[in-house]
């Protein structure tokens, strides 16, 4: 009488092993694509971010501003309330506008605004009653040589992307 074997046959193993391949060459060009995404929502994001605030500061007739902390990978939006001599600020969050973090590897290289000068963790862009912006230069790295550039225009608000590292336009 034979005894069942407790292993797998060599053919089993083979069959296994090309399914896992099979499976790994569909798969990890995928991962890419995943991070890429994540990029692209990001950018949509900071843009439908922007013109929001472009828009209620219009609407409102107040003023706006869009806060980034570098360091964190951090984005939100605070309304700055003139009431008597100082206006205080205050954060604003609606169920369009919360605050927000980049997505896996994708940070903020670096934020310029003319005028801002110096390594600061901090930047804002604000947004005016009248539709005027603040010229910002945004700028979002994924991984170690992936660049965006986001340009947010000061007269209409609206924002130009490029890709790769633009120094100003």
């Amino acid at each position: 009488m034979k005894q069942p074997s407790s292993g797998f046959t060599l053919i089993e193993l083979i069959v296994v092993i090309a399914l896992i391949s099979l499976f790994l060459v569909f798969a990890i060009p995928k991962l890419g694509e995943v991070s890429e995404s994540d990029l692209r929502r990001d950018i949509r994001h900071i843009i439908g971010t922007i013109s929001y605030l472009h828009d209620e500061a219009i609407m409102k007739r107040r003023e706006f501003r869009l806060n980034y902390n570098i360091a964190m990978g951090e984005y939100w939006a605070t309304e700055i309330v003139k009431e008597g001599p100082i206006g205080e600020v205050k954060k604003f969050e609606n169920t369009f506008i919360k605050k927000n973090r980049l997505s896996g590897n994708i940070r903020f290289r670096d934020i310029m605004v003319p005028g801002h000068q110096g390594a600061v963790e901090e930047f804002f862009t604000y947004f005016y009653p009248t539709g005027w912006v603040e010229k910002t230069i945004i700028h979002l790295q994924q991984g170690e040589d992936k660049y965006y550039t986001l340009i947010v225009m000061p007269l209409t608000g609206k924002v130009k992307v490029y890709e790769g590292y633009v120094e100003e336009q």
